[in-house]
């Protein structure tokens, strides 16, 4: 076996993003795509919250899924400080990420000035790197996917939610900026003009790397997501997930690897032989000072232990030809441990002429 360092350049890892369409619906229950109610609650409800099922406040304030029951008033408040927390309220650095401003007065200001995302320029794209849009009241609707089906994240501008709980089938889609919008008014909501009722505004929220929907309207969406057998939901996105191309070029230069191991090549070494016995008689045989070249020779035991068969040293005729050359069929890839891990097989035997240098690239994908 021979061994050669590869260089940085011979080494090339290219990311790229791959995607894949999930459609899910409300009776996919081995999906993992479950839809929870969550409820604000008041102050008893919040601290007497009983979790038996047979008490009122659980009966009332849970849902119960696959044999586990989801509780409406704690999600709420999980759901809130992870994502709908006042910035008004944080003390220090302001955290635009997952914070938002309270009230009306945040929503009105990124209607009027949605348009300054796509200006990478403007000096408001900080201040605005998350839309001031997410607004969460007494209730609401969670929708959650599992990581295992989203990956990375879901793909922005991916998501479609098609419900049948109302007397008409509602499709909200989102924007690419963790909005979901009625697709109905989707021109009134791309010239920022709500109507009368407030369609065609934000009816809701996507957060992409966590795999979550909110529904956060509380008017003629509120049921959207909550319904069940012909009155649920479908759910249509695409996961996002990097795969990373791994290319080495592995160069087998002039006169390299030209030298090969195998004992058939070897005078009185044919393919069928293959050990050689232990036939040493130094004085520190079988102890732990034991030098005997058993890695090289081989250990034969029973009938052949007194036996020994001589490694040949010298080649046979064909292997001194000036035209003989090695052949090559794999290649590994070992780590700075010399740890193999990979193994490239060619189509076919490759000849390593002595004169000829040899490139071989290999390619494989890893996540």
């Amino acid at each position: 076996m021979m061994f050669k360092n590869l260089d940085a350049g011979d080494i090339l890892f290219s990311p790229f993003e791959v995607h894949k369409t999930f459609n899910m619906t409300n009776e996919d229950s081995g999906s993992g795509v479950y839809s929870v109610p969550i409820t604000k609650g008041n102050d008893s409800n919040l601290y007497g919250l009983n979790t038996n099922i047979g008490g009122d406040i659980a009966a009332t304030t849970s849902k119960t899924i696959s044999g586990s029951t989801f509780y409406e008033i704690p999600t709420y408040y999980m759901i809130n400080s992870m994502f709908y927390r006042d910035i008004t309220q944080m003390a220090g650095t302001i955290d635009y990420y997952n914070g938002t401003p309270k009230g009306k007065l945040g929503y009105v200001e990124y209607e009027k000035t949605r348009h300054l995302y796509d200006s990478p320029t403007n000096s408001s794209r900080e201040k605005l790197r998350r839309p001031y849009t997410r607004q969460l009241h007494d209730t609401g609707v969670v929708i959650s996917v599992p990581q295992e089906l989203y990956g990375e994240q879901i793909s922005k501008k991916s998501v479609r939610l098609t419900d049948n709980s109302t007397a008409s089938t509602l499709i909200l889609q989102d924007d690419g900026y963790g909005n979901l919008y009625d697709m109905a008014f989707s021109s009134s909501y791309s010239k920022h003009t709500p109507d009368a009722n407030n369609s065609g505004s934000v009816v809701g929220n996507v957060f992409y790397n966590h795999g979550l929907l909110v529904i956060t309207d509380t008017g003629s969406y509120s049921s959207v997501g909550s319904g069940d057998g012909s009155d649920g939901f479908n759910l249509t996105f695409d996961s996002t997930q990097t795969i990373y191309e791994r290319e080495y070029v592995c160069k087998a230069d002039e006169n390299q690897f030209e030298h090969t191991n195998n004992r058939s090549l070897k005078v009185g070494q044919s393919g069928s032989v293959g050990f050689i016995g232990n036939n040493n008689t130094d004085i520190f045989n079988n102890t732990i000072h034991d030098r005997y070249p058993y890695e090289l020779t081989g250990y034969a035991t029973g009938s052949f232990k007194n036996e020994e068969y001589k490694i040949g040293t010298e080649l046979i005729g064909e292997a001194t030809h000036s035209d003989f050359s090695t052949y090559v069929t794999s290649i590994g890839l070992y780590n700075n441990k010399n740890e193999l891990l990979v193994i490239a097989k060619t189509a076919k035997p490759i000849k390593n002429e002595k004169e000829m240098a040899l490139n071989f690239v290999i390619r494989f994908d890893t996540t």
